[in-house]
């Protein structure tokens, strides 16, 4: 499929990143993935190394010619309990916030030629919910709705939009859960999302739908950010 829209996708072993190389893939995409893992989805042109890495970053750019429809920044780390280890508050922000820097900075070119689109997967933890065990995290996250207004407004002369997705509680392994998956006290829809789920909202920042939408954030929490005070306590 000559013709076929290319991306890159970050993170694409696991999680939402998989989830959303699987969709593109189903869409009719040629895909790029990048994870320190090979266990990418059959389809996918993998590239095993971190995402962080300018030069892995290249390498993945090789496949994709003159012009890039797509990016989408899925790697990352969890939270961890190390609030007060400055190493690991370094090695996170490096990975969920200098990485999608780095990602857009060495895609932009092609992203312009193409007039694509970039989506960073951010999270609810930073801009919407503080974070106790790892500051890091929420750091990131929350600086990832800065980075996105700021590229969105350094992309749109060459018609490069950027927008940030926000998952809340998403069943993957990335954090174990509080509660059952399908029982969540604190969600106002009572369960879990799916990684399918966010997967979509991604496809749909990606694609010609969302052709006037950039610079902005589309949570994909179950209500989770909306629900008030001593709410999931009553229930």
């Amino acid at each position: 499929m000559t013709d076929a829209k290319r991306a890159i996708v970050t993170g694409a072993a696991s999680g939402i990143g998989r989830a959303t190389a699987e969709r593109l893939l189903r869409d009719g995409w040629q895909v790029t993935g990048i994870d320190v893992r090979d266990a990418m989805p059959a389809d996918v042109h993998k590239i095993v190394g971190d995402a962080a890495d300018s030069t892995v970053i290249e390498r993945a750019l090789t496949t994709c010619g003159d012009q890039l429809q797509g990016l989408v920044c899925a790697a990352g780390l969890p939270p961890n309990a190390s609030w007060d280890d400055e190493a690991a508050w370094k090695e996170l922000l490096s990975v969920d916030l200098t990485g999608p820097y780095r990602a857009v900075l060495a895609a932009m070119p092609r992203l312009s030629e193409a007039h694509g689109s970039v989506v960073f997967v951010g999270s609810i933890v930073g801009p919407m919910e503080g974070s106790l065990r790892s500051p890091g995290y929420a750091a990131a996250k929350a600086g990832l709705e800065g980075l996105a207004r700021s590229l969105a407004l350094v992309g749109a002369p060459g018609s490069v939009r950027v927008n940030v997705v926000e998952p809340g509680a998403i069943d993957t392994p990335l954090d174990p859960p509080r509660f059952p998956a399908h029982d969540r006290p604190d969600v106002p829809l009572g369960r879990m999302g799916t990684a399918a789920e966010v997967a979509a909202a991604i496809c749909f920042l990606l694609s010609e739908d969302a052709s006037y939408v950039t610079g902005t954030v589309l949570r994909v929490d179950g209500g989770r950010s909306i629900l008030p005070p001593g709410a999931a306590i009553r229930r």
